[in-house]
């Protein structure tokens, strides 16, 4: 089990051509990417060199809940208000980081 210590409300970035979703929890640098075991969507989690959780990824979704997100990628958010989230499109993020 994987823990998200942040308490701020993620940002969702869904790209809908893919079906992919990128829940980020955290902007900290990416130290190891842990691919998760689902008999559904492809599920990766991305931690920071303390082990805390940056960003949840799936791949392959045609319809998903947060909560379903993290319960296949079995990491806890319990400090996190989902109701805050933010979602957008994967292209807006990426002009958002251009």
């Amino acid at each position: 089990m994987l823990f998200v210590r942040s308490t701020r409300a993620p940002i969702v970035e869904i790209d809908a051509e893919s079906g992919g979703v990128y829940v980020r929890f955290s902007d900290k640098a990416v130290a190891k990417t842990i691919e998760r075991q689902s008999d559904g969507p492809v599920i990766t989690v991305d931690v920071d060199r303390q082990g805390e959780v940056i960003g949840i990824e799936g791949l392959c979704f045609t319809e998903f809940s947060l909560s379903q997100i993290l319960r296949q990628a079995n990491v806890r958010a319990d400090r996190v208000d989902l109701s805050k989230a933010r979602f957008r499109t994967a292209a807006s993020s990426r002009a958002a980081a251009a």
